[in-house]
Formats: C-alpha cells, structure tokens, sequence
C-alpha cells in the first residue's frame, strides 16, 4: 500500500510537512537542509504528483482528510504539523479530525495562509481553460516564481495544481471547536496577499492564543528564506539549533 506520508530527513522529533498547492515531498528539500539532526522531515504524498503521478489526483476533501488522519492518529511519537500555503488549510483539517478520533499532535505550524473562515478561496480557478488557468495562477501568485518560469512543465503539473485548488474551491467552512493545541501563524511582511484580520483570525481556531512569527519575505517563506523559516520552526518546536 502506498504510504500517505514520505519521511525527506531523518530525525527523531517529526515536522509533518503540507506543501502549496501542487506540491509533492521534494518542494521542501531545501528547507530540509536546514533543519538540525534532532528533527525528522515528513511530507504527505498525495497521488498525481512525484512517485505518484500516475495515480488520479484526489477530489474529495472530506475522503482525503479521513485518510490522512487516520493515519497520522496511528502515530506513536510525538509530531508537529507544518501547513505551507495552501497546505495549510489541509493541514488544519487534518489536525482537527486526528483530534476527532482522539490524537492530537504537539503542535500545529501554518504558513503564509489566513484562517480557513475567512481565507479567500479561488472558487473559479479549477475549471479555467489551461492558458486562462496559468495566467491567472501566475498573476495571482499561486506559484512559486521558479515554476511559473518554467513553462515546459506545466502541463505535467497541471492536472495536480487543478486537483489541490479544486479542494480549496469546494471547501466551506463549518464551525468547530477551537483546537486543543498550540498555533503558529507564520507570513512574509511583503506578502500583499494577507491581512492582519485574516492573519489573527487563527485566534478563533485554537484554545490556545496563537503566535505570530514575521520573516522578511514575500509569500513564499520557503523559497525565499529556508535559513529563517527552519529557524523559527525549530523554535517553535522547542529544538535547540538549526543547520547553516
């Protein structure tokens, strides 16, 4: 059986990675570089991309959250969930329903995403035409800028990045408990596409008061400054240091 989760580093305290939209397990390789010894990196390995890019992308939300956290509700060691983007939605939802089946990891870490209640959703997006899709992806910055430039992949990323944000599109929002866990916001302080409101609307999702981190950055944290980004994970995590 294909595993949901891919460990990228080994390590003994897992950082259980969501990449944005269309990612698979290599998008933070980088990232993973920078982590201390003592942190072990997953990502979740969704079909119709990487080493599973034969498979048809998943649609259904609910279906793939199920899946996801009975997984992760089967994890004997400590973890801490990081939501990249969109990931983050994904991740957020995953946590709350490996709470639901009685799990629960340390700590949930979200970056460069509002809070789901109020996250703006790019409902029309999924059925664009293919060169309307890209245009406006690109335009919109729902990309890193070292994929929008290379135009000869795209249609081999297409058919992931039109499942992911098909997920986003059908998303609505239901109201739940807040989560029992601590919440890191995580944004760049040159990111146009977020709001303090929507930043500190994370508040309405956790019984705990969430932290809010800044990097020097755009959007994309990740790409941008993997150094300063593992930084303040690790942090967060309670680790001791991070790599050069």
């Amino acid at each position: 059986m294909t595993p949901w989760f891919v460990q990228v580093k080994e390590g003994e305290r897992a950082l259980v990675t969501f990449p944005h939209a269309g990612g698979g397990p290599s998008s933070l390789n980088e990232l993973a570089a920078h982590f201390p010894p003592e942190v072990g990196l997953w990502a979740v390995n969704l079909p119709g991309r990487q080493a599973r890019l034969a498979e048809a992308p998943r649609t259904d939300l609910g279906g793939l959250v199920d899946d996801l956290a009975r997984d992760l509700a089967g994890w004997r060691e400590p973890y801490t969930l990081f939501g990249y983007c969109s990931g983050a939605l994904l991740a957020y939802l995953v946590c709350r329903r490996v709470v639901e089946l009685g799990g629960a990891p340390e700590r949930l870490v979200v970056a460069s995403f509002a809070a789901p209640d109020v996250a703006p959703l790019l409902r029309r997006l999924p059925s664009l035409p293919s060169w309307l899709f890209w245009e406006q992806l690109i335009e919109l910055g729902g990309v890193p800028p070292e994929l929008a430039e290379r135009e000869a992949l795209w249609p081999v990323l297409e058919p992931a990045l039109r499942a992911d944000f098909g997920l986003l599109a059908g998303y609505r929002h239901r109201v739940a408990p807040p989560l029992p866990i601590p919440v890191t916001v995580l944004y760049g302080t040159r990111d146009g596409s977020l709001s303090r409101g929507g930043l500190l609307g994370w508040r309405r999702h956790s019984a705990r008061r969430p932290v809010l981190r800044a990097l020097d950055t755009t959007h994309w944290l990740a790409e941008e400054a993997p150094g300063p980004l593992a930084a303040v994970i690790v942090e967060e995590m309670g680790c001791a240091s991070v790599t050069a």
